[in-house]
């Protein structure tokens, strides 16, 4: 079983120019039945399981919440680890998703090797930091990382390397000029990706026509990784003039997110080593800069689990505490919500960022709704690719009337 639906796209056209974009997020399936009276641990590996490709997101996100209404003040080592593998998973889906839409869009091969071994990427590397237990069990302890984590964070940096640039440290700060002479070499997936869609001219499709507003579209306000790395130059160099992203922002982040990610990791066991590590975990004095970008999402990482514990009102459930996890995953920000009462599972909810992305006015339905191309078949890869952008993940079918 998995909870990972299927999103249904209807595009109403005319010719090759969308007049109207309707989305259907997946249905939601209620945690209530399946978690209902199980442990804290035995609802977050049920619930990790049920994710196919954020499993370790959804295990962060709900181990911080169950913490937080358990009063288990996490440990900085413990924390950062978790941390860490969240990266490793979000790091694996956009290596990922670049060599398959290279794919589809080219039709070239895909570079096996290296996808088979992006994809063992955060499973290796869950194992290197806790060689023993699990790191989602509330109240784990994560130990001194190994040998095998530098390795693994080493591999990490070479495979973005090979499929994203060589020098991950310029990559964010080129101009457009110079990352378009950089794609045309073709030297690496992302450049193989990226320059045809530059050449075709495709860098501005699905910028959204009006700028996002307004208390409803507010609350379903983007997550993704284009909103985290909105602020880096080559990113802000893709937005419009309202500060809006279609395709080549959207490509443009996640190439920029992974360059950071492979060096976040390495940043992130180096400061595991550190005699002593500051409590507050990587914003210790002397961290490096949390390098994923200026959005305040992140923030969710360093708070204080305990600060989000309080025991719920009589009439809703007597004697019950509550806590709130997030979890900043490929696809964008998770929510977590537990309720627990002398220890078991009496309410639990998940606000994914699909169903904002994906639902009624999200960033999806107003991105396609500004797609228009010269033919139905240049319609449908355009409207492929923009909905990969905004969501590695996502399964989905597109339907045109």
């Amino acid at each position: 079983m998995s909870l990972d639906g299927r999103v249904a796209i209807d595009l109403f056209c005319d010719g090759g120019t969308v007049l109207q974009a309707r989305v259907q997020p997946a249905r939601a399936v209620a945690l209530g039945p399946i978690v209902q009276g199980r442990s804290a641990t035995e609802a977050i590996r049920v619930i990790a399981s049920l994710f196919s490709v954020c499993g370790m997101a959804q295990a962060a996100a709900g181990v911080e919440a169950a913490e937080a209404a358990m009063g288990i003040e996490t440990e900085p080592r413990t924390q950062t680890s978790r941390r860490l593998l969240v990266f490793a998973e979000t790091l694996r889906e956009h290596l990922v998703r670049i060599g398959l839409d290279v794919q589809h869009l080219t039709d070239a091969t895909p570079e096996v090797a290296l996808l088979r071994r992006a994809m063992t990427l955060p499973v290796r590397l869950r194992k290197a930091l806790f060689p023993v237990g699990d790191p989602f069990a509330p109240g784990a302890r994560a130990g001194m990382p190994g040998t095998d984590a530098d390795r693994i964070a080493a591999e990490a940096a070479e495979l973005t390397c090979a499929m994203v640039h060589v020098e991950a440290g310029r990559l964010p700060e080129m101009d457009p000029a110079a990352f378009a002479a950089w794609a045309s070499e073709g030297s690496t997936a992302a450049a193989r990706l990226a320059y045809p869609i530059l050449a075709r001219d495709w860098a501005m499709i699905g910028c959204p026509k009006e700028k996002g507003g307004g208390e409803k579209l507010q609350a379903l306000a983007d997550t993704t990784c284009l909103a985290r790395q909105a602020g880096e130059p080559l990113v802000g160099a893709f937005l419009s003039a309202e500060g809006e992203g279609g395709l080549g922002a959207r490509l443009m982040a996640r190439f920029v997110e992974a360059v950071k990610l492979s060096g976040e990791i390495a940043a992130g066991l180096a400061m595991l080593r550190m005699s002593g590590i500051h409590s507050s975990g990587l914003r210790g004095e002397g961290a490096p800069k949390d390098r994923m970008g200026g959005s305040e999402n992140t923030e969710a990482w360093h708070s204080s689990s305990s600060a989000r514990r309080h025991l719920l009102p009589a009439h809703d459930e007597p004697n019950a505490f509550s806590g709130i996890g997030y979890a900043e995953a490929a696809r964008g920000r998770l929510e977590h919500r537990v309720v627990l009462r002398e220890g078991r599972v009496v309410g639990y909810a998940i606000d994914a960022p699909t169903s904002s992305h994906f639902g009624e006015s999200g960033i999806a339905e107003r991105s396609l709704a500004a797609l228009a191309a010269p033919s139905r078949a240049e319609l449908a890869l355009q409207a492929d690719l923009l909905v990969r952008a905004i969501d590695p993940c996502v399964g989905y079918e597109v339907r045109f009337h």
